[in-house]
């Protein structure tokens, strides 16, 4: 007689569980290794308990990877300009293979870079601390808290920047 296995969520307790406890005779496909690649190994809920909206657990890695780099491109182009006009308040910006620093003297250095397996874009800020934030409606979104990049980005430069009102879009 066969049972039907439930996997664990994990990649690797699945992997544990089909090595240690598969009788020998089972259905072929529960043990293979193509059964375990074909199945994903993701959450539905965020860390907080709240649910994913589907159009981020949905979203092709294409998609991703267009709007991620189009994204940090066009943020690029606004710090850009926004150090020529304050270059000793920020005076270095660099973006490579997916990984952008901001150097700011007064409060520190932010990374902002891209997180492909979750697709993501992680925010390390040297003032509000590590976040991360999904691509939710065309806004790059923190699911934890609801805050929006842009706006974690404009409020801390406005800190920094007190002669005119950064606006990052």
């Amino acid at each position: 007689m066969y049972r039907r296995a439930v996997l664990p969520i994990s990649r690797l307790h699945a992997i544990r569980f089909l090595v240690t406890r598969c009788p020998i005779r089972v259905r072929p496909t529960v043990c293979r290794r193509p059964a375990i690649a074909a199945l994903k190994f993701y959450s539905t809920a965020s860390t907080d308990g709240h649910k994913i909206p589907k159009e981020v657990t949905e979203m092709s890695m294409d998609i991703y990877h267009t709007r991620s780099n189009d994204f940090l491109d066009g943020l690029l182009d606004q710090l850009e300009r926004l150090s020529d006009d304050y270059p000793d308040l920020i005076p270095d910006i660099e973006l490579t293979q997916g990984v952008m620093t901001l150097m700011v003297p007064l409060v520190g250095t932010y990374v902002i870079n891209k997180q492909p397996p979750n697709k993501q874009i992680w925010l390390s800020s040297p003032v509000s601390g590590p976040n991360r934030f999904d691509l939710v409606q065309g806004e790059w979104v923190s699911l934890r808290d609801g805050s929006k990049l842009l706006d974690v980005l404009n409020q801390e430069l406005n800190e920094v920047i007190t002669d005119e009102e950064v606006q990052l879009e």
